[in-house]
């Protein structure tokens, strides 16, 4: 990466502003894309386990709400927590901004998940706040 400063600009300014431009301007650029993997792992066992406090932490950490587990086809902690019926931790990550619709590797929604497993509970919670199943999202064209 370079950065390139207008000496004609830098005449006209103070030091000090000047070196707080750049130093807010770099910390912006490097902060772009920075992730918390150890928080994401963390927050996808929590909820595959139905632990609230440590999903609650995780969160607090930084972890990605969306985070997509590499080593389980895709799922996100949306999906973990619908497939087992933790229906608290479904509520919190929603309220945390969890998108209803993520789809796994194979097209299929935390509904289908909720669904095939046998938690209606869970499944009405879901559909509640949007979620559908991934055929009827392909139907729709997304």
């Amino acid at each position: 990466m370079e950065l390139h400063l207008d000496p004609q600009l830098a005449m006209g300014c103070h030091l000090p502003v000047m070196k707080h431009l750049l130093l807010t301007t770099i910390a912006a650029v490097v902060l772009v894309g920075c992730g918390n993997p150890e928080a994401d792992r963390a927050l996808l066992d929590a909820a595959y386990e139905g632990n609230i406090e440590v999903v609650k932490q995780q969160l607090a950490a930084g972890a990605d709400v969306n985070a997509k587990d590499d080593e389980d086809e895709g799922m996100t902690p949306l999906h973990n927590a619908s497939t087992w019926g933790h229906k608290e931790i479904v509520e919190l990550l929603i309220t945390e901004g969890a998108d209803v619709n993520a789809m796994d590797d194979d097209g299929n929604t935390p509904m289908h998940f909720a669904i095939f497993n046998g938690n209606p509970a869970t499944a009405a919670l879901l559909y509640k706040h949007g979620g559908k199943m991934g055929e009827e999202l392909k139907a729709e064209g997304k």
